[in-house]
């Protein structure tokens, strides 16, 4: 067999290539500091895809990312797209967002709503302006919702690492960040699981409209009301010396399993099972599952879909479409994200520095809106070019979150980002 087709060489070329090369970019060029590795794993993937790789050098591009070659490919990054949920819901704690008070809902409250206020009329003048844009799978609203949903992101990970390498973990203004992106993360989900529970049930009186009318309620029941008090009576079996237990650890991610695949016999995204396997868990277990997957989610199986995402990403500079968009939705992004938090944090008391710096932070998107772009691609609520352009508008965004809040932090007084608010354990530097 030649090994220039042998599958298994071709494999470990991809992943050698998804693994190395961002990491040798962000090193390469001195960007730790500057940007999150996230950001360099995203564009190196998109570099990979038919927007440069695919263009220059089109022979090996086919010849390594063909339909059969990535087939592998599509099974890991599907493994790695569930863990992220599973993850991304154990870093959803209540704690972070209830009782707080009447300030932080304001400013919470705001964070999600002005931007995805924003989005949605930036849907709907997109809807209006090019309709050939909107996915097959909805009408103007349901793609106006989406793109509220997309524009209203904050990545709680991805912050969490950014907070890390800023030295503003454990400090007020970092913590009081990781409370309102814990906000944005419930309400994206609830927001996403209600237009997937539309979509899914467009033709009322079909047996998927009656499955998802019925079964909702019962998987919602069992996991918020039987799941928990059994993981919690469980918790002493599974942990050892604090550590999760390798069988209780197969165990654990059988349930997000079994919770993802319910959601997508639902008609939902089996990411929301797999997310919500991760909330209901009890705070005991947490940090010991969190220690044993998300540096290796995060960090080595994560990359194969930011591989695929980039094969998904067209960037035509030569579009008028694309890059009408593109400039909108970014321009709404910031504005929205930013001046939301910022505005409803200086009405509540905070300095303009605090306010300021506290929109800059919850405007990082990186992989959390990956995933919500890929749902929605998947579902046909949105096109490709809709699809290349968010990711670009992700990459922008949150490229621009570190240096927006250094710039807005540089003349705060040394107490005003010091005082702890929320416990940071939570938060892994594996999310990078």
């Amino acid at each position: 067999m030649n090994v220039a087709t042998d599958p298994i060489f071709i494999f470990i070329v991809q992943a050698l290539a998804i693994l190395v090369l961002p990491v040798a970019v962000w090193r390469l060029f001195y960007l730790h500091g500057a940007v999150p590795l996230v950001v360099v794993q995203i564009l190196v993937g998109i570099a990979l895809g038919p927007t440069l790789f695919g263009r220059f050098a089109p022979d090996t591009y086919h010849l390594l990312f063909n339909p059969a070659t990535l087939t592998p490919l599509w099974g890991v990054a599907s493994i790695a797209v569930l863990l992220f949920g599973f993850v991304t819901g154990l870093h959803l704690d209540p704690t972070d967002f209830l009782g707080r008070g009447r300030a932080f809902a304001i400013v919470a409250g705001a964070s999600v709503a002005v931007p995805t206020a924003a989005g949605f009329l930036g849907g709907l003048w997109i809807a209006a302006h090019q309709p050939g844009e909107l996915g097959g799978g909805v009408g103007p609203v349901g793609f106006a919702i989406a793109i509220g949903i997309c524009i209203g992101v904050t990545a709680l990970p991805v912050l969490g690492a950014m907070l890390r390498e800023m030295d503003l973990l454990g400090r007020r203004i970092g913590n009081y960040a990781l409370g309102i992106a814990a906000v944005n993360d419930a309400a994206l989900w609830l927001l996403l699981g209600a237009l997937m529970t539309a979509v899914a049930g467009e033709a009322p009186g079909t047996p998927d409209m009656l499955l998802s009318l019925f079964g909702l309620p019962i998987y919602l029941t069992v996991m918020v009301w039987l799941v928990p008090p059994v993981m919690r009576r469980a918790a002493d079996s599974l942990l050892r010396d604090g550590r999760m237990r390798e069988r209780a650890l197969a165990g654990v991610c059988a349930l997000a399993l079994g919770s993802a695949m319910a959601t997508q016999i639902l008609g939902l995204h089996y990411i929301f099972g797999a997310f919500m396997a991760g909330a209901v868990m009890p705070h005991e277990l947490r940090k010991p599952l969190l220690d044993r997957l998300q540096v290796t989610t995060v960090g080595v199986l994560m990359p194969f879909f930011f591989m695929l995402t980039g094969l998904r990403t067209l960037i035509d500079l030569g579009s008028f479409g694309f890059i009408e968009i593109m400039l909108v939705t970014t321009a709404l992004a910031i504005v929205g994200k930013v001046g939301g938090t910022a505005l409803a944090a200086r009405l509540t008391g905070e300095t303009w520095t605090t306010s300021l710096g506290l929109g800059a932070l919850v405007q990082t998107k990186g992989l959390m809106e990956l995933i919500v772009l890929t749902i929605l691609l998947d579902r046909g609520i949105i096109g490709t070019n809709v699809f290349s352009a968010l990711v670009l508008m992700a990459v922008l965004t949150t490229m621009l979150a570190m240096p927006l809040t250094r710039l807005a932090l540089r003349w705060s007084t040394p107490d005003s980002t010091a005082e702890p608010a929320i416990a940071p354990e939570m938060v892994h530097p594996g999310a990078d």
